[in-house]
């Protein structure tokens, strides 16, 4: 599996300021996030990058990707439905192939010489599947960042304390 095209998730109402935010990146250069999560796609070979973006958003987003803006797709998301729903309005950017989603509120930090979408990547590649990178997070903390399912297919790298198994047991009966 060779993944060349990746969606960067940045409509959420109440998140989609912070890819525009200026930060000092590790080499003390002057980045927006946005131009961050867009180099760190390019090191991966990354070769398409898409945008999601709320309506009207475009212009401001094209200027934070800074020198990336024109190898950058803008697609708006006209209503706040959600991750799945900004996925979908990529669905012609991405035409049925596989690709990376990057969420543009969030800063990715390995501490590998490989970026984590260089990572995400490889694993896909060795594994001909979908990967997803996830942190542990506290449980008080899970509203603010989703959790992750699991299913029959789904190869776990850590244990799942029990406390949590029956948790995900309970909660998956509909």
């Amino acid at each position: 599996m060779r993944i060349q095209k990746a969606v960067i998730t940045a409509a959420g109402q109440n998140q989609r300021s912070l890819p525009l935010q200026t930060l000092i990146d590790r080499d003390g250069q002057e980045k927006s996030v946005l131009g961050i999560l867009i180099e760190q796609a390019l090191t991966a070979n990354i070769q398409e990058i898409c945008v999601v973006v709320w309506p009207d958003d475009a212009a401001r987003y094209a200027q934070a990707a800074g020198k990336h803006a024109g190898a950058v797709r803008f697609v708006s998301q006209p209503e706040p439905l959600g991750y799945g729903d900004a996925i979908y309005c990529a669905r012609e950017f991405t035409g049925g192939d596989p690709f990376l989603h990057m969420v543009g509120d969030h800063l990715y930090v390995s501490a590998t010489s490989k970026s984590c979408a260089q990572r995400l990547l490889e694993v896909a590649g060795a594994e001909e599947c979908s990967v997803s990178g996830v942190q542990p997070t506290r449980e008080s903390l899970l509203p603010r960042f989703g959790t992750v399912g699991r299913t029959p297919h789904v190869r776990h790298s850590g244990t799942v304390p029990r406390r949590y198994r029956d948790r995900e047991a309970h909660s998956d009966r509909g």
